[in-house]
C-alpha cells in the first residue's frame, strides 16, 4: 500500500509541476471589486517598453501594445488590447471601440476605477477627470514622476490637430499625473522620442462559473495522468500476485 502512495504523490507532485509550467509567464487579472456575474467591464494597463511615434499606422501602435500587454490573462483565455491613440485618419475613442457605451474601466492590478463608462459625460473615460489616474502596469508598477506615453489625442477621445501619432511632433500624456487631463493632454515632444503607450483591454465579461482550464499543455498532463494510472494498475496486479 506503501507503494501506492509513493507513486501518487508523485504523480500528483509531477501535475502540479507541470501547471506550473503551463501558467509561467502569464499574468492573471483579476475581477473587480463590486462586479458581479454577467457584468462587463474593461482594465486600462501602461505598457512596461516604449516606442517612437513617427508612424502614422494605428495598426502600429495597438501591435506594440498587444505585444506588451500579451501577457495578461482573465477567465482562463488572453485578454485583447488596442492603443489609446490617434492618427491622422483614427481618433482614439474609435480605435479601442466601445464609444459610449456604458462599460466601466478598471486598473488591472488593484481593480481601482478609472472611469463609469466610455462617454464624455461626467464620470466618463473621454473627459477631462477620472476617478483616478490610470498609471498601472499589468504588475501594479506606478511608473515614476513624468513617465510620458504617446497619445496624440484629446481629453474626448478624438485626434489632436496637427499632434496626432505620426506628425513631426505629437501630443502625449503624463502616467503619474492625477486624474485630469493631463493623463492623455500633456503637451507635445518630437516624435522620434520613445515613450510608454496606454492599453484598453476588450471588452470583457465575469463569469458566472469556475473558468475552464487553459486547453494549453493538456496533453501533456493528460500523457502523465495516463502513464501514472498505467503504473498503478501494474503496481496493483503485483502485488496480488505476490
Amino acid at each position: 500500500m506503501r507503494h501506492f502512495f509513493s507513486i501518487f504523490t508523485r504523480a500528483v507532485a509531477a501535475l502540479l509541476l507541470v501547471a506550473g509550467v503551463a501558467s509561467a509567464g502569464t499574468i492573471t487579472l483579476s475581477t473587480p471589486t463590486g462586479l458581479n456575474p454577467g457584468d462587463k467591464f474593461r482594465f486600462l494597463a501602461v505598457t512596461s517598453g516604449t516606442t517612437t511615434a513617427t508612424t502614422t499606422s494605428i495598426n502600429t501602435y495597438n501591435t506594440f501594445v498587444q505585444t506588451d500587454l500579451g501577457d495578461a490573462v482573465y477567465n482562463g483565455g488572453v485578454v485583447n488590447w488596442k492603443a489609446i491613440g490617434s492618427t491622422s485618419v483614427v481618433d482614439a475613442r474609435d480605435n479601442v471601440g466601445g464609444f459610449g457605451s456604458l462599460v466601466p474601466v478598471y486598473k488591472p492590478f488593484t481593480g481601482t476605477k478609472i472611469a463609469n463608462d466610455l462617454t464624455t459625460n461626467a464620470g466618463g473615460l473621454w473627459t477631462s477627470s477620472l476617478f483616478a489616474a490610470p498609471n498601472e502596469t499589468l504588475s501594479g508598477t506606478i511608473p515614476g514622476s513624468n513617465t510620458r506615453a504617446w497619445t496624440g489625442t484629446q481629453p474626448d477621445g478624438t485626434k489632436f490637430p496637427t499632434y496626432e501619432l505620426g506628425d513631426s511632433d505629437s501630443m502625449y500624456g503624463v502616467v503619474s499625473v492625477s486624474a485630469n487631463q493631463g493623463w492623455i493632454r500633456a503637451t507635445v515632444q518630437v516624435s522620434t522620442n520613445s515613450y510608454r503607450m496606454y492599453g484598453l483591454s476588450e471588452e470583457l465579461t465575469v463569469p458566472s462559473a469556475v473558468p475552464e482550464i487553459d486547453p494549453a499543455g493538456m496533453g501533456s498532463v493528460m500523457a502523465l495522468v495516463t502513464g501514472a494510472l498505467g503504473l498503478l494498475e501494474r503496481r496493483r496486479l503485483s502485488c496480488l500476485r505476490s
